[in-house]
């Protein structure tokens, strides 16, 4: 939000590489990368819309070339970010640079007076230069303010996530601050290798594919959808956004609290207000979405990439219901979720035999778990404007702050209108199982 952007003195930082530093990777990509990377190509350069996302953060009063030799070191430590993948016939070939090769190329844009300039400089930078099909697929600005430098990251969705987006700035702050040491344990290109391996020796039990067919089959074979009218064709349209905290830090320990009291997590707590939310609203049964989760194993704790896998989320609620009797069904719902290489989205539509389109999608994060430095309150994630057929996405993030929601849905007035209407419903959810919370003994 322009708010968040300052005014001040704006330069690009751009990684580059000679031609002749690339090297043949014989590692094989984590599936949802390669069906992000072949799913680009095949609609061309032409028409892959902005998929990036990114995050904001401040670094004080550091020097310009301090900054640069920072984000340098950052990006010579991660390979995963010093990679590439190329379609091929059938598969993806990967390619990846020595971290001596990495350089940054610094592009002085100039002087801005207002925060909005600012932000519409950035975003096309990041538009036109993070992107799935080739690299870099990380870029950064920064910006040279009166109260010091803010910075900006942005990549392409298909080399980071969330958890991703909560480690940068830390990681980039101890650089700066004369901490970092090299990145340990292996790398999200390890992964990728290993997830093949795991998933060809997954066993066939059907337990998992009737979950998810019994998801879609809510929907006649689809994935549910947002249960509101959004006021939209099947074609993309330009999607908005909404944002609204939902517990200050105090409130979110509370929520937290009654959560456990009732057998159930903190996520398990703000599925159950949607599930309310929706009976609320639209007099739905059941909440019926398809819910991502961070999949890292332990071994990848502290390693940036995309592990995102998917689950089928139907938790039953009706009106009226009790924060308690719907916190229960929450929370068995999320233990039945399969962990692991197999929730990966073309593992499952290879599964399912079908290509599984998500529209009605939702996210929790707790930031506060990541691995090393934590985020600061200050601290933003930030995400490209898309187009997007009639899709709902709903991210729930915990942080030292609170619980704050995000989504994205078509911008239309029919869409506006039906999600304020459930943000609405969700916020007093939370707020009377707040409300009813019995504080727990220390």
């Amino acid at each position: 939000m322009d708010d968040a952007v300052p005014a001040g003195r704006l330069v690009f930082w751009t990684p580059t590489a000679p031609a002749a530093a690339w090297a043949d990777d014989p590692r094989g990509p984590a599936l949802v990368h390669e069906h992000h990377v072949r799913g680009a190509a095949a609609r061309g350069l032409r028409h892959v819309d902005p998929a990036w996302i990114g995050v904001s953060f401040g670094v004080g009063r550091a020097a310009r070339h301090r900054i640069g030799s920072a984000l340098t070191d950052w990006l010579r430590r991660h390979e995963h970010l010093r990679s590439r993948l190329e379609p091929a016939r059938g598969r993806c070939l990967r390619r990846t640079l020595p971290a001596s090769a990495v350089t940054l190329h610094q592009e002085d844009i100039g002087d801005f007076a207002d925060g909005a300039s600012v932000r519409r400089q950035i975003e096309a930078f990041f538009d036109r230069s993070a992107g799935p099909l080739d690299w870099p697929h990380v870029v950064f600005a920064t910006v040279e303010g009166a109260g010091g430098a803010t910075v900006f990251a942005g990549a392409d969705h298909g080399i980071a996530d969330g958890c991703t987006l909560a480690m940068i700035p830390g990681q980039i702050r101890d650089a700066l601050a004369g901490r970092a040491a090299h990145a340990p344990g292996p790398t999200y290109l390890d992964f990728g290798a290993e997830e093949r391996n795991l998933v060809g020796r997954l066993p066939p039990g059907p337990e998992h594919a009737d979950q998810w067919k019994a998801l879609l089959g809510t929907a006649h074979g689809r994935a549910p959808a947002f249960p509101l009218p959004l006021g939209v064709p099947e074609a993309p349209v330009a999607q908005c956004s909404a944002y609204r905290w939902l517990l200050d830090g105090p409130a979110a320990a509370r929520f937290a609290d009654a959560s456990r009291a009732g057998g159930g997590t903190t996520a398990a707590g703000l599925l159950a207000c949607l599930a309310l939310a929706v009976a609320d609203v639209a007099g739905e049964p059941h909440l019926s979405a398809v819910g991502l989760a961070d999949t890292r194993p332990d071994r990848w704790r502290g390693a940036p990439g995309w592990f995102v896998g998917l689950h089928p989320v139907q938790i039953p609620a009706h009106p009226g219901a009790a924060f308690a009797d719907t916190l229960a069904l929450a929370a068995a719902e999320l233990r039945r979720r399969p962990p692991g290489p197999g929730s990966s989205l073309p593992h499952i539509s290879r599964m399912l035999r079908r290509e599984v389109h998500p529209r009605f999608v939702v996210s929790y994060l707790d930031v506060r778990r990541v691995v090393g430095t934590p985020p600061r309150p200050e601290d933003r994630m930030l995400r490209s404007r898309i187009h997007g057929a009639a899709e709902v996405y709903v991210w729930l993030t915990r942080s030292e702050r609170g619980v704050h929601l995000s989504m994205r849905f078509p911008d239309t007035g029919v869409a506006r209108a039906g999600v304020g209407r459930f943000v609405r419903a969700v916020a007093r959810a939370v707020a009377g199982a707040v409300a009813d919370a019995v504080p727990l003994l220390a």
